[in-house]
């Protein structure tokens, strides 16, 4: 390796040390680890995107049939799409632990409603086990 290319890949070191926190150079292997978790959460979260994405596909009367099956208190009217109907059980679940946890129990146990979208719920519901 030459000075200049040794210069620059220390320069980008720098940058990346001034970027993250302020910690004792003891505890530098910490960053790394804040890093990994970083990257691990990055990935959960493209995970989730893409089976949102899949779910939004889903009809109206399926995302009607899981709330229904499910027990979930959300009203809804003719004029909702699909995707107004999906995004008021996710805003539900979001906001209600307990009824994320006992739907999360009822989707493993299929219960009644669409298999197909049980188990495309099971796999979001997964990473926030």
């Amino acid at each position: 390796m030459k000075s200049h290319s040794l210069a620059r890949e220390l320069i980008a070191l720098g940058e990346a040390l001034l970027s993250a926190p302020n910690v004792e150079t003891k505890n530098i292997s910490s960053l790394l680890k804040m890093e990994s978790q970083s990257s691990i959460q990055r990935k959960e979260m493209g995970m989730g995107i893409t089976t949102m994405a899949h779910l939004s596909k889903y009809s109206k009367a399926e995302w009607i049939e899981f709330a229904e099956a499910h027990k979930i208190p959300i009203n809804f009217n003719e004029r909702d799409s699909s995707r107004n109907i999906m995004g008021k059980i996710m805003s539900y679940l979001a906001e209600n632990e307990s009824e994320m946890k006992r739907v999360r129990e009822s989707v493993v146990d299929e219960g009644g409603s669409s298999n197909r979208l049980n188990s495309a719920f099971s796999i979001l519901l997964r990473g926030n086990s």
